[in-house]
């Protein structure tokens, strides 16, 4: 009995110290912000540069989330989940970040609703309509408003995946993406520009107008021709006109595009860009060294392919990188349709690979492609390094796989290519850059040769090397931006969809991340670039092997709990039982 009431005392010890030891933990650890991700891919775990941004927030963002609804199906309701945790997670590190998640349409009636919806509409946040299994139509409102003082900002969460599968895997990664992104935005006061040059035959404002609508999402957009003049893309102006005195406020852009461009650059717009560079300016030179188009085979079987006189040479060759006016064959490419008969008057058509389309599957480990899987490029050409300047550094981001042939210009591009086998002696060359990344102090091209005619200008504050360092991208593929144009419906394609496939690759992702690193915004690429897989069961087994899935999940905890029940009951009978 002795031995009995000294075990019970101390049990109930044991039992009291260890209560308050979990509380007393609880209350400590309640004073710091820990949490471990176990997962691989750290799903669950906020970029670095998401945490800063939240705890450095000046005021208090209300964040209005439009997802919930009882009636929605139940990916959207995985994906309602999933945003509430995120945003939990965003209070976490900064008090200035409140949120609701709204059933917009819970207790109204149809007209209601309807005036509900219209607001949505004029506010840019499209509600999505759902079919169901009964044949009626419900609706999810995909996503939510921003308030910032006096500032609202609508933002889609719900997007599609390009591919147009696993939309809600795709949304779910671009997730903390277009929040940040949101919360970037409604407290900028000023927003970066980017500008696409125009006057030397480059892609128009259709050819390029899903990246357009795409950047527009965060950064003011723009055009500009340069026509000789000194002030188009810096902002120059008369400080003393007595005294003849210039001023210059710098640039009036943070990023150029140059898609595309066919005709030659003067020698004043070339100064004009290099002192636009020689101010910090970033530029995206989408550059096509030869006349190579796949336009060129609408008409005709072949054509004949040589040099662009873009008069741009000079200015690549003091930048470190030359684009050499020459044809990349590649047996990693897409397929183009032929008629290969007729079936009464309908034409009947057999694909057939063309080397001249390469699929570009080969990345660096740089934030701007670690999530890019494939691009969809056209008569592309190689890119070399230049110069020995050991301050400027230089990247590979792209290249063509381990089966190349190089086809130096001029030369006769046709379409018998693709009925011939390949001779694979010929595709001996592997891993031919496409598309470079430099970034450094740059040295201008017109250094000790300012052309004499240039003499009036030197007023103009012409700088001999860039102030800061700055970053310039070169792809040698202009239609790596390019969209198709429905005419019809007066609306774009998706950049890099290939309309024979009906593959959607990733030059609208490759485009973006481009110019967020050129324009300084390398956290968002780190967001980007984190990608993860939802595990998914798989239907077939799940209906095949249901029953014992249920008596698994149902029987299968008892058993266990039994088991450790009766394992404990035995230790405890032959620690504590009495001796005979």
């Amino acid at each position: 009995m002795k031995n009995k009431t000294k075990y019970k005392r101390s049990a109930i010890i044991t039992l009291f110290s260890s209560i308050i030891i979990l509380i007393a933990l609880n209350i400590i650890l309640s004073f710091f912000n820990v949490r471990i991700d176990l997962t691989a891919e750290k799903r669950n775990s906020l970029a670095p540069s998401t945490i800063t941004l939240l705890k450095n927030l000046p005021d208090k963002i209300y964040i209005k989330v439009f997802l919930e609804g009882k009636n929605n199906p139940v990916d959207y309701q995985i994906f309602t989940q999933k945003t509430k945790e995120i945003l939990e997670e965003f209070c976490r590190y900064s008090k200035q970040i409140e949120f609701d998640m709204i059933d917009p349409v819970a207790g109204k009636d149809q007209e209601e609703i309807n005036a509900i919806f219209g607001e949505f509409y004029k506010k840019g946040l499209y509600p999505i309509p759902i079919a169901r299994e009964d044949y009626s139509t419900s609706w999810v409102v995909p996503g939510a408003f921003f308030t910032y003082r006096s500032k609202e900002y609508p933002v889609t969460l719900v997007v599609s995946d390009p591919n147009g599968v696993d939309w809600l895997d795709f949304s779910i990664q671009e997730l903390e993406y277009n929040l940040v992104s949101a919360i970037r935005n409604i407290t900028t006061s000023i927003a970066q520009k980017v500008v696409f040059l125009e006057g030397h035959g480059e892609l128009d404002r259709k050819a390029t107008s899903w990246m357009e609508w795409q950047l527009q999402r965060y950064y003011k957009v723009d055009r500009v021709t340069i026509n000789n003049r000194i002030n188009s893309l810096r902002d120059i102006y008369v400080k003393d006109s007595a005294e003849a005195k210039i001023g210059n406020h710098g640039n009036n852009f943070d990023v150029l595009i140059v898609a595309q461009p066919t005709q030659p650059f003067s020698d004043m717009d070339k100064y004009v860009i290099d002192q636009f560079i020689m101010n910090g300016g970033k530029v995206l030179w989408l550059i096509d060294a030869t006349n190579a188009s796949i336009d060129s085979l609408q008409n005709s079987n072949e054509f004949f392919a040589e040099e662009n006189s873009l008069n741009l040479n000079s200015l690549f060759f003091k930048y470190g990188v030359r684009l050499n006016a020459n044809l990349i064959q590649d047996l990693k490419c897409r397929s183009v349709p032929l008629v290969s008969g007729y079936v009464g008057n309908q034409p009947q058509y057999k694909f057939w690979a063309f080397p001249y389309m390469p699929i570009i599957v080969n990345f660096s480990k740089h934030p701007i492609v670690r999530k890019i899987k494939a691009l969809k490029v056209d008569f592309a050409g190689t890119i070399d390094f230049v110069g020995t300047d050991s301050t400027i550094k230089k990247t590979v981001l792209a290249t063509t796989s381990e089966k190349t042939k190089v086809v130096p210009t001029p030369t006769i591009v046709t379409l018998n290519v693709i009925k011939v086998k390949p001779n694979l002696e010929e595709y001996y060359r592997m891993y031919e850059p496409i598309a470079v990344l430099v970034e450094g102090k740059f040295t201008s091209a017109y250094k000790g040769i300012l052309p004499v005619e240039f003499d009036t200008i030197k007023e103009f504050d012409f700088k001999t090397e860039s102030k800061e360092t700055t970053r310039q991208i070169f792809v040698s593929d202009g239609d790596i931006i390019r969209n198709y144009y429905d005419s019809r419906n007066q609306q774009p394609y998706p950049a890099g969809l290939d309309l024979y496939s009906k593959i959607q690759y990733d030059n609208s992702d490759f485009i973006l991340n481009c110019v967020n690193y050129l324009s300084a915004d390398s956290s968002l690429i780190k967001i980007r670039s984190k990608s993860f897989k939802i595990g998914t069961l798989n239907p077939i087994a799940v209906k095949e092997k249901r029953n014992f899935y249920i008596l698994l999940n149902t029987v299968g905890p008892l058993v266990i709990i039994s088991i450790m029940a009766t394992v404990m009951i035995l230790v405890r009978r032959l620690r504590y039982g009495r001796k005979v």
